[in-house]
C-alpha cells in the first residue's frame, strides 16, 4: 500500500450504521422523556410528537431514501468503479439537531455531506488495481545468433495519484456529482527502447578472407574467433588477444600451420591466429577503440594492407585494446566460407574513423636461391615495402582529423628456383 498508493494519506472514518454517521451531541432535553413540540422539524424531516430516539430514526430514515439510485462512478486506468449505498452514506449529527429540537421546537437544519464508508479502503483498492510498476528497455545479447541483439521495449508504469483522488471524491460526494476520473501519473524507465538500441549499435565491421583449402589454417581461424566472440570490453577496460585465444597448443584445440618465424615462413602450432588478430585491430580502430599494444610482422601479409595488421604469439607479443569510448562494447567474431568478420558493438557515435595506408618505399627482393635439391621448396620472391597508416577522424560540422598511427618496414622475400634450363646447359 506504502508503495502503490503514496500520494494517499491516512483516512480516518467514524463508524458507521446503515450508511449514516450519527455524532453526539448535548444532553436531551436534561435527560428527562419527553416528545418533539408541534411544528418540529429537522433537516425538513416533520418529527412532530415523536420520541427523541424515533425522531433520530426517521431523520435516519428520510436520509437513507434520499440516497436511493445515487451512484458515484470512478474511472481510473481504463477500469470503472461504481458505488452506491450503503458503500455510500452520509455524515450527519442527527442527534444533535433532534436534541436541540426536543428544546427549541421549530425547524432544526441539519448539515450533512456523503461520504465513503470505508474511504481508505476503495482508495486503496483503486490504487492497487491501477497500479503497475515500470520496467527499462531490455536488449538481449546472443553472440551466436546471425543477429546477436535483440531487444524489448520498456514498459511504461503508472500510479494514480491518490491523494488528489481523495480530494475529487470528495468534492464529488458534496456537489452530487455521479462521476469521476482518477488522474494518473505515468513513470517512464530512463532506459528506453531507442536508448538501448543505440547502445548497442554496430559500431564497425572489417573482413578479411582465407583459403579453406589450408585445413589446419582454417581449424585455428575459427578456433581462435570463437574465443573472441561475444566478448565484453568494459569502459576504461583493456581487452588482451592473448588471453581470449588462450595459448597457441594442440592441447588447447590448436594444429599446425604455416607461420611466419624470423622472417620466414615455416610450419607451426596455431598459424592463422595472426589474422584473427589482425582483424580484430581493424575493426577496433574503425570503432574507435585505442590500441594499448599491438607488434607488426617481419613480412607483410596477404589479407590486409600495410601497417595494418597485428602479429601475436603466445609469450611476448599481444594485441591489447583499450576501451575508450566511455560505453560498454561488444565483440562478434564470425569464420565461415573463407570469410573472417570481426564486428563491435557500443553506444552509437556521430563520429566515424577510417584507416589509410600508404606504400612509401618499394624494396626489391635479393636474388633468388637456385637449388637442386629435392626436398627443398621452391619460393616465389616478394619485394619488401616501408609504408605508413593514418586514422582518419570524421565529424559531422568539424574539419577531418587526419593522424599517423604507424610506420613499419616488412622485409623482402628470397625466392627460391630451380635452374633454368640455360644453366643446366652450361654446366
Amino acid at each position: 500500500m506504502g508503495e502503490i498508493c503514496r500520494k494517499v494519506s491516512k483516512l480516518c472514518l467514524l463508524a458507521v450504521a446503515a450508511g449514516i454517521f450519527f455524532t453526539a451531541g448535548g444532553a436531551a432535553a436534561q435527560g428527562t422523556p419527553g416528545r418533539m413540540p408541534a411544528g418540529t422539524s429537522v433537516g425538513g424531516v416533520d418529527v412532530s410528537g415523536l420520541r427523541l430516539g424515533e425522531a433520530c430514526a426517521a431523520v435516519g430514515e428520510a436520509l437513507r431514501h434520499e440516497l436511493d439510485g445515487y451512484t458515484l462512478t470512478v474511472r481510473a486506468g481504463g477500469r470503472k468503479y461504481v458505488f452506491r449505498p450503503p458503500e455510500i452514506g452520509w455524515r450527519a449529527d442527527i442527534a444533535g439537531a433532534a436534541e436541540r429540537a426536543l428544546r427549541e421546537g421549530g425547524a432544526q437544519p441539519l448539515e450533512k455531506e456523503r461520504v465513503f464508508v470505508r474511504e481508505e479502503a476503495v482508495l486503496a483498492r483503486i490504487c492497487a488495481d491501477v497500479y503497475r510498476k515500470s520496467a527499462p528497455a531490455l536488449a538481449l545479447f546472443d553472440a551466436e545468433a546471425e543477429t546477436p541483439f535483440t531487444f524489448v521495449r520498456e514498459r511504461v508504469g503508472q500510479y494514480v495519484d491518490g491523494a488528489a483522488l481523495k480530494e475529487e471524491i470528495g468534492e464529488a460526494l458534496r456537489d452530487g456529482r455521479r462521476e469521476v476520473r482518477a488522474r494518473l501519473v505515468r513513470v517512464t524507465p530512463a532506459r528506453t527502447l531507442a536508448k538501448v538500441r543505440a547502445s548497442a549499435s554496430l559500431l564497425a565491421s572489417y573482413t578479411t578472407h582465407y583459403a579453406e583449402s589450408n585445413a589446419g589454417r582454417a581449424h585455428n581461424v575459427a578456433l581462435a574467433a570463437s574465443r573472441l566472440n561475444g566478448r565484453a570490453i568494459a569502459p576504461g577496460e583493456v581487452l588482451s588477444f592473448n588471453a581470449c585465444a588462450g595459448a597457441r597448443t594442440e592441447g588447447n584445440g590448436y594444429r599446425a600451420a604455416p607461420v611466419i618465424l624470423e622472417g620466414k615462413f615455416v610450419s607451426g602450432v596455431g598459424g592463422g591466429v595472426c589474422q584473427v588478430s589482425t582483424t580484430l585491430y581493424n575493426a577496433a580502430l574503425l570503432a574507435g577503440l585505442s590500441v594499448a599494444e599491438y607488434h607488426p610482422h617481419s613480412l607483410a601479409v596477404g589479407y590486409v594492407p600495410p601497417s595494418r595488421d597485428a602479429m601475436v604469439n603466445g609469450s611476448a607479443c599481444d594485441l591489447k585494446l583499450r576501451n575508450a569510448t566511455g560505453f560498454p562494447v561488444r565483440i562478434v567474431a564470425r569464420a565461415e566460407g573463407g570469410a573472417l568478420t570481426v564486428r563491435v558493438y557500443g553506444q552509437r557515435s556521430p563520429v566515424s574513423y577510417a584507416i589509410e595506408s600508404e606504400v612509401v618505399e618499394r624494396i626489391p627482393p635479393p636474388d633468388p636461391q637456385v637449388s637442386t635439391e629435392e626436398g627443398v621448396a621452391l619460393r616465389t620472391p616478394k619485394e619488401g615495402v616501408r609504408s605508413v597508416a593514418y586514422l582518419v577522424r570524421r565529424e559531422p560540422g568539424k574539419p577531418e582529423v587526419r593522424t599517423r598511427l604507424r610506420r613499419d618496414s616488412y622485409a623482402p622475400v628470397r625466392g627460391v628456383v630451380r635452374p633454368s634450363v640455360q644453366e643446366e646447359g652450361a654446366a
